[in-house]
């Protein structure tokens, strides 16, 4: 459940029907939340919102708020809130985050590099083999893999990555209390046991048609990178792409044979500059160098800071001092990482990607990696 006191204020929000979060997000940023609740909670507050957001503001469903809160109760749920510390840094920055995430699971999984990989419902063997294959070499080295539950590659994704031993999340376009596609519900299951599934719409809301690309936004935001297995040029993972390339992530695409529907999404994605992808190094080569930064960071004269480079160092956790402590001025593969750090292949990525967000070390390319500057 959230660690904030703005929780209760969102949900009864996000309970008032016909206001998106959007709308009311970009409302925050102007009025305070407990504000706006104040103001939905009587007559003259609703006509000012309604004057403000262009439309006429009903009240809130008090049975609807009670429901909502009832299950951020429940074991293995909860709710995080856009001002919770749980909240994940990289959805944060994105245009149009959502202000409440309702999960089934682990949600502390969130804070591990994610990396989603989306493809067609309607997916040829040859593509739901490889989603599968990619996920599960996603999942080795340290990933959680994002994708939408769907028939499918994204069906395949979820099982590639469980079968790794790793973690996934599915990002869902319904309440978090609805299996959707049915025929999922078992894998719904799994997931929940080995990551988790999340949603940004209240408990209870059908899958409706305009959901799912408005999830898309979060499958990208969430990740550092996203890859399109098979799809057509108008498809949900190409909606994702679009996303992607507007959040600034990289995107990544599968060729294939050039008279197959399902190829064409991949190969304009390619013609557009994005990454082509036969195998998982393809993906580890092309990530980008600096990872991303945390959201007390600054850019300044080109190098990023916070409070002070001695936080930076009183924030690394003991495996990340311990590869840092492994890292000469000359560039150090991954490999030679592990022998000698004693750290398996499974946790060194996260942490090489931790301290890359840090601003300590740098990657080289090639899986090699290099301190930004010697300082233990």
């Amino acid at each position: 459940m959230a660690a904030t006191d703005d929780l209760d204020f969102w949900v009864e929000l996000l309970s008032v029907k016909g206001i998106s979060s959007s709308k009311w997000l970009r409302l925050s940023r102007t009025i305070p939340v407990r504000r706006m609740v104040s103001m939905v909670r009587s007559s003259p507050g609703r006509e000012e919102l309604g004057r403000l957001l262009g439309k006429k503001i009903p009240p809130p469903d008090h049975d609807l708020i009670e429901r909502q809160l009832q299950f951020a109760e429940r074991e293995n749920c909860g709710v995080i809130t856009i001002s919770d510390k749980g909240y994940p840094y990289l959805l944060r920055e994105i245009g149009q985050p959502p202000p409440v995430i309702f999960y089934s699971g682990d949600a502390k999984r969130l804070q591990l590099p994610s990396f989603c990989v989306v493809g067609s419902r309607s997916a040829s063997r040859r593509g739901m083999a490889f989603a599968r294959k990619i996920a599960f070499e996603l999942g080795l080295r340290g990933f959680i893999v994002i994708s939408g539950m769907a028939r499918g590659i994204d069906s395949m994704v979820h099982e590639g990555a469980l079968e790794s031993g790793g973690s996934t999340c599915g990002v869902i376009g319904c309440g978090i209390d609805i299996a959707y596609p049915p025929e999922n519900l078992s894998l719904s299951m799994d997931i929940i046991s080995n990551g988790l599934l999340l949603s940004e719409f209240l408990p209870g809301t059908p899958p409706l048609r305009h959901n799912f690309p408005q999830r898309n936004r979060i499958m990208s935001g969430l990740s550092i990178g996203v890859l399109v297995v098979e799809a057509g040029v108008k498809s949900g993972a190409m909606n994702t792409a679009r996303w992607a390339a507007d959040q600034g992530r990289e995107v990544f695409a599968v060729p294939g044979p050039v008279d197959e529907e399902w190829s064409r999404g991949p190969h304009m994605l390619i013609r557009e500059g994005a990454c082509l992808v036969e195998s998982v190094d393809d993906i580890l080569f092309s990530l980008p160098p600096c990872g991303r930064l945390r959201p007390h960071e600054k850019i300044i004269g080109g190098a990023a800071t916070d409070a002070g480079k001695k936080d930076r160092m009183h924030l690394m956790t003991e495996d990340e001092k311990t590869v840092y402590s492994c890292l000469e001025l000359n560039p150090k593969h991954v490999d030679e990482l592990i022998r000698i750090c004693h750290i398996s292949a499974t946790s060194i990525l996260p942490v090489l990607l931790d301290l890359e967000m840090k601003g300590l070390v740098e990657n080289c390319g090639g899986r090699y990696a290099l301190p930004i500057k010697r300082e233990i």
